[in-house]
């Protein structure tokens, strides 16, 4: 049985405009249909502090439930 891969995908990354100083991009995507299911910027401090914990993912969503 082959093994299939993630369909999602979890990137981060800066803002390439500039818009957002000191924040972080985070993008949430299904990986086959290109949808992008949510998009949004997160203070950098926030994610070195996901980083550091046991469920970065979920600190990281967290923080714009």
């Amino acid at each position: 049985m082959a093994k299939s891969q993630p369909s999602f995908s979890l990137e981060a990354g800066l803002d390439p405009n500039g818009n957002h100083p000191n924040q972080v991009l985070i993008k949430l995507s299904d990986t086959v249909t290109k949808q992008v299911f949510f998009s949004y910027y997160v203070p950098a401090d926030q994610v070195t502090k996901a980083a550091d914990s046991e469920n970065p993912m979920g600190l990281l969503l967290q923080s714009k439930a």
